[in-house]
């Protein structure tokens, strides 16, 4: 599965345009990371239930996606 990166910038969401996009691995796989840095919505008091659920299967997305992209761009001996 392809992943890629999108940076928009602007004053607001719907002012946005679109800067960048790049498909190169090693950036992917850093934004996964980083994004998985963050702590879970279920550390706020008390949890949104919802937003629990949502947010546990963003994270599950995203560390997929880190370990896919490593496995697929791992060095070879």
């Amino acid at each position: 599965m392809t992943g890629f990166v999108v940076v928009y910038r602007g004053p607001t969401i719907a002012q946005a345009r679109l800067g960048a996009v790049s498909a190169d691995p090693t950036l992917i796989a850093a934004v996964a990371a980083r994004l998985l840095e963050k702590p879970a919505l279920t550390a706020q008091v008390p949890p949104d239930p919802a937003a629990a659920k949502l947010d546990g299967g963003r994270r599950q997305a995203l560390s997929l996606i880190r370990r896919e992209v490593e496995a697929d761009h791992a060095p070879t001996n």
